[in-house]
């Protein structure tokens, strides 16, 4: 750089209260469109820190260097005989290019290119002032933004998640001379809508985050998550309980306070009668509470609450979230009696009036559709009669609960309290099982059915959903998938994986759109069919399998997923401990010579030398193990009856000249080379699969 130094530059967006959702957003785009603009910028700079709470974005770059680097580039100019002449004088080609770039015409260059010799100019720029380049990079920064939900207010165009109400830029000590939207940056930030004064003088921005840690602002969202826990086990050491919540809770309440303080709160015992769910998801999902349970992991009559208000007068607030929450609890305990009073079953025709999607009809009928498909899927899996029945059952209730008070109440909670109502009305524990399985996985990495009639009726509304949603043509394009169709695809192979469910997928896929009444059932089976096969490759690759040996099995996948997998694992350790590429090298070079020519019946008496006649043994040997092992679903045991022929195949061709004068004998080898290799690919497809130097 021309110019050596560094300051840091502090950028604070404050709003006003930000749902927790847009911090979230707003932090990531904040540190990812910043670093991108730095860099197109050419403004080196140390580690960057985001800082973020309901009411502020902000972001401190460390050591931001005062000026950009200079910038040095080749610049192509005209063809080098159109720039210099046959002397090797320039030309006015050459001196008006060398005067448009601001370049001496001596020191133009001529580089080779692809489509002939060019003059190039090199052209270096002097890095510009950092302070001069901030107000249009703040400028940039600040429209890069894009939430999931943003607001436009007062006259201006500009949108964000919420009204944007002060800037703070800082360069050094310095404040940069931004104007934004009506609004003009300074050094004043906010402090705590409660416990502060109001604004803060930031001084530094390395000094920003104590600066707010004394106007009770904690700007980092790991010191508020540390500061909520640590309140958590404040709040509990000596009362013999712990705090449950989820995942997602806390990270929703790290981002809906700015100053946390953690109090116990109480709720009378007889809602303990209520299902632990229906407790936990009213307290968690509804008021952002931390439900708290016993030594013995029974739910207590507590919770714990998150405050960002005055901890003078915690008691006030204890009060008032206990309020909400009886509140809350008594609806809760309304709706869960009221239901109680009719079975599901009772509820059936109920469903006829609930459109599932206006072109494919209503919950009663897909629930008929499902006792169909889970009937095909336990023919298909050759399942017992016992499960069949289980499944049957469970698919006929599965959408009951969708009607009842609770569900409609607390949405989170559909086949939830379809298990629990299916238990109390006296249905096996299996079937009640199924009813809450059947909607699994929830989202990527959620957990699978573990019984089996869940695991029957989840496959019967995976695949109900996909023929469904692509008969109408409701299918995902680009990020858009509204009906979660490409998770319903993988869990599919996730399902039939995890329960060892041997099923002719295509079949299935053809009963579901035969079902629907379409115009062209097949057409649609077969649509859905190449998705889900694109979406199993995908799956299949991020679990580390090569893409190749993917490719190998995926045409059978389509008949039988888990059958596939098993194939595709047998062939990765074959590859990892080195026994396939051996053996593929053999199928190669036998499909490669066979598959050119028009092959006759392979005739064993022409077989003359001892090496052929070796061969077509093996051969012969190796079919009945081969395919009764994959009748077994022996898949490695298989596989290794082919790797077992490479040495008989290696020396058919170091002994054997296939492509010989006689005729007879030329078509009877290509015969048995066909022969070898149609073995080979009654296991997988081995024409995808590359050499070790090809992958």
């Amino acid at each position: 750089m021309a110019e050596t130094g560094a300051r840091d530059l502090l950028l604070e967006i404050g709003t006003e209260e930000l749902p927790w959702g847009a911090v979230q957003e707003g932090r990531k785009q904040l540190h990812d469109n910043l670093l991108q603009i730095l860099k197109r910028e050419r403004l080196e700079h140390g580690e960057i820190h985001v800082f973020s709470t309901p009411r502020r974005l902000a972001a401190l770059v460390e050591d931001l260097a005062e000026r950009q680097e200079e910038y040095q580039e080749l610049v192509k100019g005209p063809r080098r005989d159109a720039a210099f002449d046959e002397r090797g004088n320039p030309t006015a080609a050459a001196e008006g290019f060398a005067r448009a770039r601001g370049v001496r015409v001596e020191d133009l260059v001529v580089r080779e290119t692809e489509k002939g010799e060019f003059v190039f100019a090199e052209v270096r720029k002097e890095g510009r002032r950092t302070l001069d380049i901030l107000p249009g990079l703040v400028d940039e920064v600040l429209r890069s933004f894009s939430f999931r939900k943003s607001m436009r207010w007062g006259e201006g165009e500009f949108r964000f998640a919420r009204p944007v109400r002060w800037l703070v830029v800082l360069y050094g000590e310095e404040v940069v001379p931004v104007d934004f939207e009506g609004l003009r940056a300074g050094r004043s930030s906010r402090g705590h809508r409660f416990l502060s004064s109001g604004e803060v003088e930031i001084s530094t921005p390395r000094g920003y985050p104590e600066a707010l840690r004394r106007a009770r602002v904690l700007a980092d969202e790991e010191e508020r998550r540390k500061a909520i826990l640590d309140g958590v086990e404040e709040a509990l050491s000596s009362r013999g309980l712990r705090a449950v919540p989820s995942g997602e809770t806390l990270d929703e309440v790290v981002d809906l306070v700015e100053y946390p303080h953690v109090l116990l709160g109480r709720f009378e015992e007889r809602f303990l009668e209520l299902p632990r769910e229906v407790l936990e998801t009213a307290m968690q999902e509804h008021q952002r509470y931390f439900p708290v349970e016993d030594a013995e992991g029974q739910l207590a009559p507590a919770f714990l609450v998150v405050h960002n208000g005055d901890p003078a007068k915690e008691e006030v607030i204890r009060r008032g979230h206990e309020r909400v929450l009886r509140a809350r609890l008594e609806d809760a305990s309304f709706f869960y009696q009221e239901d109680l009073k009719r079975t599901l079953e009772d509820r059936l025709p109920d469903l006829r009036s609930v459109v599932w999607q206006a072109r494919l009809g209503n919950l009663y009928e897909k629930s008929l559709r499902l006792v169909g498909l889970c009937d095909e899927i336990c023919r298909s899996a050759h399942l017992p009669e016992e499960t069949a029945e289980k499944a049957r059952r469970a698919a006929l209730l599965c959408k009951a609960d969708l009607v009842t008070s609770m569900v409609v109440e607390f949405t989170s909670l559909q086949g939830i309290m379809g298990r629990i109502y299916a238990l109390a009305a006296g249905e096996d524990a299996e079937t009640a099982a199924a009813i809450e399985e059947h909607y699994l996985p929830r989202f990527a990495g959620d957990r699978l059915p573990e019984t089996l009639p869940g695991a029957v009726l989840c496959l019967a509304e995976k695949v109900d959903n996909l023929t469904g949603c692509f008969g109408v043509g409701l299918i995902p394009s680009g990020s858009e998938d509204p009906y979660a169709l490409r998770r319903q695809a993988v869990a599919v192979l996730s399902v039939a994986v995890g329960k060892g469910l041997h099923l002719d997928f295509s079949s299935l896929l053809a009963a579901a759109a035969e079902r629907f009444g379409f115009a062209r059932p097949d057409a649609v089976a077969a649509e859905v069919g190449e998705f889900c096969r694109q979406r199993w490759r995908q799956a299949l690759l991020g679990e580390g399998f090569d893409y190749d040996l993917v490719a190998a099995v995926l045409d059978l996948a389509l008949r039988d997923p888990y059958e596939a997998r098993l194939r595709l694992e047998a062939l990765q350790e074959a590859r990892a401990d080195g026994r396939l590429q051996r053996a593929y090298t053999g199928f190669e070079r036998c499909h490669n010579l066979s598959s050119r020519a028009d092959v006759a019946e392979l005739d064993a008496d022409l077989l003359q030398e001892e090496a052929e006649r070796n061969l077509y043994s093996r051969l012969t040997w190796a079919q009945e193990p081969l395919r009764g092992y994959l009748d077994a679903g022996e898949y490695h045991a298989a596989l290794g009856v082919l790797l077992e022929l490479a040495p008989d195949i290696d020396r058919f061709f170091d002994e054997i000249f296939v492509m010989g004068e006689d005729r007879r004998l030329r078509e009877n080898r290509l015969a048995l080379l066909k022969m070898t290799a149609s073995l080979f690919l009654e296991f997988a497809d081995f024409t995808q699969v590359v050499t070790e130097g090809e992958r």
